[in-house]
């Protein structure tokens, strides 16, 4: 029985009578196998996304949608940013709480995405027309979807650390779900990326402050680590905090 929610395939899998047969008459299962087949790689952007938006008004296979979108996005390095971001946005307002995950996930896959590391994006990987002129317009308005692609184009772009900080908490006060999830995606790629330096250069530093001693200089080594407890420190409050929020949602 043909699928009364798909409208048109796109072009690139009509074309391909073995997946048309099980997209249309397949079990839910063979479908979702399918799909997530698809949402690995190799197949035109533009046309993997229009298929996944079709089966998002789909009630049997919406979940597999978003969660295809949520993979598509973890390995794909080109794609019509626009033609996606609305549906996340709006995800992240959908009753089921497994649609609303994957679409939180999605949003954090625009900033670092999870598969292919050694691939990362940049601003042009989004296919959009952005100058730097409508920077100021588009973080001044109240859109998710304009606030999102500024961000996207500040922390993809050459930026100071300073500058990016300061907009990340204005845009934080508006609390708008979708923002806050991108915000919170940018802010712990940039404390991941701290740990990764501090774990790099801490035996660094030892030796420094052993050949040091040796050699009767006084490093500056002990103050450094100071300041590390104290941060180490902080990171446990906060994460009191955490902790303490998680548990009154369970």
């Amino acid at each position: 029985m043909i699928n009364p929610y798909i409208i048109k395939f796109p072009d690139e899998f009509e074309n391909n009578i073995e997946l048309m047969e099980v997209l249309k008459n397949g079990t839910a299962k063979e479908k979702e196998h399918a799909l997530l087949n698809i949402a690995l790689g190799g197949h035109s952007p533009k046309a993997v996304l229009d298929l996944f938006l079709c089966y998002i008004i789909d009630p049997e296979l919406e979940v597999v949608a978003y969660m295809c979108i949520d993979k598509f996005l973890e390995n794909y390095r080109q794609y019509p940013l626009d033609r996606v971001l609305p549906v996340l946005i709006n995800g992240l307002n959908h009753p089921k709480e497994i649609i609303k995950h994957y679409c939180q996930n999605a949003l954090d896959n625009l900033v670092i995405p999870g598969k292919l590391k050694e691939e990362t994006l940049s601003f042009e990987s989004f296919q959009i027309s952005f100058e730097y002129d409508s920077l100021s317009s588009y973080l001044h308005s109240d859109s998710a979807e304009q606030i999102i692609i500024a961000l996207l184009y500040l922390y993809h772009r050459p930026h100071a650390n300073e500058q990016l900080f300061k907009v990340l908490n204005e845009q934080l006060t508006k609390n708008i779900p979708a923002v806050t999830c991108v915000v919170g995606a940018i802010i712990d790629t940039k404390l991941a990326n701290i740990i990764e330096l501090i774990n790099g250069v801490g035996e660094l530093s030892l030796a420094s402050y052993t050949i040091a001693r040796a050699s009767g200089i006084k490093s500056k080594a002990v103050w450094v680590y100071d300041r590390f407890d104290s941060i180490r420190e902080l990171a446990r409050e906060h994460m009191k905090v955490i902790v303490a929020e998680e548990q009154e949602v369970r």
